[in-house]
């Protein structure tokens, strides 16, 4: 797996492990490192895997080693992406609860304490909370992520108000993007772990497992992760070699639990299989567009023609961008 530089002190109980994944990310690490050590939550360990960085990640995060016992890091021997790094985190933590943490993100003072005082409180084996999206500076930018849900309460979350939250539709604050506080006994009973072939929508499909495999999942409204937000908003752009992956996924975790599947369930994977169709298609539209090739966008749009929605709707939030610039 790597190096492992790192142990820290080992205690009795460790309450809680921050897992970060970092891919060249010396200019932000120590900035997300910190939100987790100053995490009000007693006995707590931080957990960096780097997924192979060729920068100076590593010797930022030794250094800050040095200072705190509390931090660990592994090197990856080669990029495997953040669901493999991910994994090599969770395969060290030592935490009752396992906090999943990006390396250009933070989190809010006393996230931590109110998500594990709520999980033990309601019985769940993983919780989580609303996203606030922040520039690189940390000043909030506009609404948290699911702010028009105008949930007030904590609530918990079957399979299908997931799925029905992860549909890839247009303007969807898909439920996907949220960060979980994770049991780790839960955890390992089910041997939950990251989808390596995966380098977009892995934590969909973590939870999506998590949710099959009849974890208790509970949402709370207060935004406590902050995610940073760099020139654009939380991205409904799919790569088409990312779009092939996750489909393949997607219909392997049909094929894994479609018998113990309720039939709403299944007709959600159904339409969220067809939407992402719909927007692989409509990069590929797009891209073609903006190359010059404007055959290849047509005969996509004729095999796809719902795909021309989507198209109209990205050019036209690329236009009134430019304008507003």
């Amino acid at each position: 797996m790597g190096n492992n530089d790192h142990d820290g002190k080992r205690s009795n109980r460790t309450l809680a492990t921050v897992i970060i994944a970092a891919w060249r990310a010396e200019d932000v690490i120590a900035r997300s490192i910190n939100s987790a050590l100053e995490q009000n939550v007693g006995s707590l360990e931080v957990i960096v895997a780097d997924d192979a960085s060729r920068d100076g990640t590593g010797d930022r995060v030794r250094a800050m080693m040095a200072e705190d016992s509390r931090i660990r890091y592994t090197q990856l021997e080669r990029n495997g992406g953040p669901g493999a790094a991910r994994n090599a985190a969770l395969s060290m933590a030592r935490g009752e609860w396992i906090a999943v943490l990006d390396s250009d993100d933070q989190m809010a003072p006393g996230r931590l304490a109110r998500i594990i005082a709520l999980a033990e409180r309601v019985s769940a084996d993983a919780v989580y909370d609303d996203l606030q999206p922040v520039d690189p500076a940390g000043v909030p930018l506009g609404p948290s992520h699911l702010d028009a849900q105008a949930i007030t309460e904590p609530e918990r979350w079957t399979l299908e108000r997931f799925l029905a939250g992860c549909l890839a539709l247009p303007g969807q604050s898909a439920l996907g993007y949220l960060k979980p506080v994770l049991r780790r006994a839960f955890v390992e009973d089910i041997r939950l772990h990251y989808d390596e072939t995966l380098r977009n929508g892995e934590d969909f499909h973590l939870m999506a497992e998590f949710l099959a495999q009849g974890g208790a999942l509970w949402f709370t409204p207060e935004p406590g992760y902050l995610y940073t937000r760099r020139g654009g908003s939380v991205s409904a752009r799919l790569d088409p070699s990312h779009a092939r992956a996750l489909a393949l996924a997607d219909r392997n975790f049909g094929l894994r639990h479609g018998a113990r599947l309720s039939g709403t369930a299944r007709d959600l994977l159904r339409q969220r299989r067809r939407n992402l169709a719909d927007l692989s298609g409509a990069e590929r539209a797009i891209t073609a567009l903006r190359d010059g090739h404007f055959g290849t966008a047509a005969g996509v749009l004729i095999q796809r023609p719902r795909t021309a929605l989507r198209v109209l709707r990205q050019v036209g939030e690329g236009l009134w961008r430019r304008f507003r610039a």
